[in-house]
């Protein structure tokens, strides 16, 4: 006696899954073949997908729930993922903006410019590298804290004009 179910008794002679076939899906004693078939079946025919889910609603509460709850685990596991995927967007976009502002420092630093302003000057002792990033970087963010503030005093301005206005509703002629 075979441990599995014979697959050629999983369906009857109309197409649906035999009673049979039901319980041994159930029960798991169907082989990979006759799982697939009566799955792919399932996906299909309500009446056989009806016929299985009273059969489950009519197994005992304990064996309806899952052992232990996922959902902690699933969340844990979705936290991580997402993190590994913001922290993979904001290393590469980290990397491009120092390799940029190396690149940019590197060709400000290195023009004719400089060869020409050297012969000229006496020779100034070479700053570190560490010395050079720190103030090419204090350079940006100064040039970026300047950026913003004329963002912000033309937005104040703008929001001025629509806040000044005459009799009617209408702004003043020239603004």
């Amino acid at each position: 006696m075979s441990l599995y179910f014979d697959n050629n008794d999983l369906f009857d002679a109309d197409g649906h899954l035999t009673d049979d076939g039901l319980y041994a899906l159930k029960d798991g004693t169907l082989d990979d073949l006759g799982a697939l078939e009566a799955a792919e079946h399932l996906s299909f025919c309500d009446y056989c997908l009806l016929r299985y889910t009273e059969l489950i609603d009519a197994a005992p509460a304990c064996l309806q729930q899952p052992m232990r709850d996922l959902i902690p685990q699933v969340q844990n596991l979705m936290r991580l993922r997402r993190f590994r995927i913001m922290t993979n967007r904001y290393v590469s976009a980290a990397a491009a903006v120092v390799l940029c502002f190396m690149l940019w420092g590197f060709v400000s630093m290195g023009g004719s410019q400089r060869a020409a302003q050297r012969a000229i000057q006496p020779a100034e002792p070479r700053a570190s590298f560490g010395q050079w990033v720190n103030a090419t970087v204090g350079d940006f963010y100064t040039g970026l804290g300047d950026a913003f503030d004329q963002f912000t005093q033309a937005a104040g301005n703008g929001l001025a004009q629509l806040q000044h206005k005459d009799d009617g509703g209408q702004p003043a002629k020239g603004d």
